[in-house]
């Protein structure tokens, strides 16, 4: 269902999907749906934990820098939807998910939740201004700009 869902949120023109679209291109029942989610904001959480999730790797030194531009390039062609989910109250909770990435990923080490603040927030913060205009440069430019950030903030800790 994450995947329907993806797709309906890029070839859609609203962020949020309803259930009985999401079920109908899935092929499921209601009722499976909601044995899998409590609701769409639900599957809007999961589908936003699996993207930083994986900009959190490339952010840890997990993955490449290389993989981190092409995941901007992406939210950058889809930056209209990416402002949705990256001010506000959506922002928010794609902060705390993204501090809570970071942090899983540095479970061996100390320091790991206010590391994992630190990051996130930046990020979000960096990637809001990027997608409403505020900041400008290219997806190679800012993994570059966050991917340096990141380690500072990382190597900080004592």
């Amino acid at each position: 269902m994450v995947e329907v869902f993806n797709r309906l949120l890029l070839q859609g023109d609203t962020p949020r999907p309803s259930v009985a679209r999401i079920i109908a291109e899935a092929g499921v029942a209601r009722s499976t749906f909601y044995d899998h989610f409590v609701g769409v904001e639900a599957l809007l959480s999961e589908s936003l934990a699996g993207l930083l999730g994986q900009i959190a790797g490339c952010l840890t030194g997990e993955n490449s820098v290389v993989w981190l531009e092409s995941l901007l390039e992406h939210i950058h062609e889809n930056r209209a939807m990416a402002r949705e989910f990256l001010t506000g109250p959506r922002g928010e909770r794609a902060e705390a998910e993204l501090a809570r990435a970071v942090s899983q990923r540095l479970a061996w080490d100390k320091d790991t939740r206010l590391a994992g603040i630190l990051v996130g927030g930046t990020t979000v913060a960096a990637l809001a201004a990027w997608v409403s205009g505020r900041v400008s440069g290219s997806p190679h430019a800012m993994a570059q700009s966050l991917s340096r950030s990141a380690a500072a903030i990382l190597d900080a800790r004592p």
